[in-house]
């Protein structure tokens, strides 16, 4: 069962961009209102998993339409995703149901905010998935083997030619008598 979220955003290219994010990332559900006032009514028809919603839109604003999504549907996490992020308007967002405050200039913190307060078994399930695999291109990884080939050199080079180990000694001054 995949997980609904509904995102409210007034501006469709960023609804549209938004969507896109959140749907490349994990197997969500993604329904979309325009404003405040229509992400209430598809909040209460649809009961989503998450709700995100933008601050700033016609009709009814993020705060507004919080207050009144946490009233309606308490269990449900609902995330503010603005661009007019301050530690004042997170503190005002939190007093009216908002879980989290996700700047949009950190919208890559929306994946993992989204992952955090979706169901424990869906969120581990799609997050790992995700997570693995875009831990696998890591160059760390192929590094490691000339790493291990590089020492397995050096254990040999000592018996071979015991003067390649010593810094700024001539080979004539580091040989035995």
């Amino acid at each position: 069962m995949n997980s609904r979220i509904l995102i409210a955003e007034d501006n469709p290219a960023v609804r549209n961009a938004l969507r896109q994010l959140l749907e490349s990332a994990g197997h969500w559900e993604v329904v979309e209102a325009e404003n405040g006032e229509e992400a209430i009514g598809k909040a209460q028809e649809l009961k989503p998993d998450l709700i995100i919603l933008d601050l700033v839109m016609p009709v009814m604003d993020g705060l507004k339409a919080a207050r009144q999504i946490s009233k309606l549907l308490p269990d449900v996490p609902v995330v503010m995703h603005t661009m007019h992020w301050s530690p004042q308007m997170e503190l005002e967002a939190q007093k009216v149901g908002v879980r989290k405050v996700v700047p949009k200039s950190e919208s890559a913190v929306l994946i993992s905010t989204v992952q955090q307060f979706l169901p424990r078994d869906q969120a581990l399930s799609i997050g790992a998935k995700k997570e693995v695999s875009a831990d696998i291109p890591v160059p760390e990884v192929p590094a490691i083997a000339p790493i291990l080939d590089s020492s397995k050199d050096v254990v040999t080079e000592p018996a071979d030619a015991p003067a390649a180990g010593s810094a700024g000694d001539s080979p004539k001054n580091s040989l035995p008598n």
